[in-house]
């Protein structure tokens, strides 16, 4: 997966490098394509077409992570930035999946909606 997850983002660098339509994108124009790939996600499901599924999820998440290129093009952060963000979100709010725990789903949203308001409250 790391393998592929590189190459991926390589595309992703040459693209933006290469490819004239990518190069004119910026965050508003983008906004677009990553709604309307949501919206093609969200029909696949519906339909239970799952072959279809993935390729729409593979468009989302390229039109997202060419979200994050762009947003580091024109100077808002940077997409390691989004990473480390998520990640210290997911430890904050799901602390128990880093170890070995048999919750309920009732005791895992508690603490996930307790987290969420500590945030919410600058706690």
């Amino acid at each position: 997966m790391k393998d592929e997850f590189e190459e991926f983002i390589d595309l992703i660098e040459k693209n933006l490098k290469r490819c004239p339509w990518a190069k004119e994108q910026n965050i508003k124009s983008h906004k677009k394509e990553l709604l309307s790939e949501a919206k093609e996600v969200a029909q696949a499901i519906e339909n239970k077409d799952f072959e279809n599924l993935k390729e729409e999820l593979g468009d989302l998440i390229w039109d997202t992570v060419m979200m994050a290129y762009i947003a580091e093009k024109e100077g808002y952060f940077k997409p390691g930035d989004i990473i480390r963000s998520i990640k210290e979100k997911i430890k904050r709010r799901k602390p128990y999946i880093l170890k070995e725990n048999n919750l309920s789903i009732k005791e895992a949203n508690e603490i996930w909606h307790r987290a969420k308001e500590k945030e919410k409250n600058n706690i």
